[in-house]
């Protein structure tokens, strides 16, 4: 299990460099299920906000859900300035106390941080009839096999290990979710399981939000980073600097969603 309170203090970079979902994978999702216009979103380990808020439009209430207050705080601060059918709550997946059914309940990238059988019990609780479930996902910088991508996950690898954070992800919890898919753990708890659909966006990267976007994540924010934080970035820098002469990485990010629905009464 992925311990808790591992993203103190991150909130600000969560908002700022974390890119965007693709209004395709949000208008594909919305003609699959499809939404009736007059139902309820919940958003679980909602982060800022990156699914709540590009979806609020479609839903009379969103109920948006994460274990860390800063989270919390932050998206409730942000949807004050019109976003105001989004209801902020400070709790985790697995034990968060919610009213009434949900005609979509959303996970965006974190069903792999939950305890997902429990989580997935609970989602079939508070599916309406036909509700759906859609877990969303987006690449990160490191995940390719350009050679600037290579070297900030080598780099990453190791400042997880002199900023002593290796512990901050679980050991083997890829191979468990190869052996035991998301699909897997929604057909057991009882969804009609609708398939996994993919979107491509570019996207452009700096040294800048590069660090930005690090410092989003559980492993090397500046919580985690402590007195090291201006050491890093200076590294950071230096280790990328000799793959774009222009100072910009590029490379094409694959975004997902899987959908699965609930067939009868919750």
């Amino acid at each position: 299990m992925f311990r808790t309170d591992l993203y103190r203090g991150a909130a600000p970079y969560y908002d700022r460099y974390r890119p965007p979902y693709p209004e395709t994978l949000f208008d594909d999702l919305l003609g699959r299920l499809p939404v009736s216009g007059t139902g309820r979103l919940l958003d679980l380990a909602c982060g800022t906000g990156q699914v709540a808020f590009p979806l609020s439009p479609h839903f009379v209430e969103v109920v948006a859900v994460d274990q860390e207050p800063d989270a919390v705080q932050f998206g409730r601060t942000k949807a004050a300035a019109g976003a105001d059918n989004i209801r902020w709550v400070t709790g985790s997946a697995e034990t968060v106390a919610l009213d009434g059914s949900f005609e979509l309940i959303t996970v965006g990238n974190a069903f792999h941080r939950l305890k997902r059988r429990v989580v997935a019990e609970r989602m079939r609780s508070w599916a309406g009839p036909g509700g759906g479930v859609a877990i969303v996902w987006g690449d990160t910088p490191s995940q390719g096999d350009l050679p600037w991508q290579k070297a900030l996950e080598d780099l990453i690898v190791e400042w997880m290990a002199r900023a002593g954070t290796t512990d901050r992800v679980p050991a083997g919890w890829a191979s468990v979710m190869e052996s035991d898919p998301h699909e897997a753990v929604l057909r057991r708890a009882g969804f009609d399981y609708l398939g996994r659909f993919g979107f491509s966006a570019d996207q452009t990267w700096t040294v800048e939000t590069l660090i930005g976007f690090l410092y989003s994540t559980s492993m090397l924010n500046r919580s985690a980073l402590g007195t090291k934080s201006e050491e890093f970035e200076h590294e950071l820098a230096e280790r990328l600097g000799p793959y774009s002469p222009d100072g910009s990485f590029r490379f094409p990010a694959t975004y997902a969603y899987e959908l699965a629905r609930w067939p009868g009464p919750a």
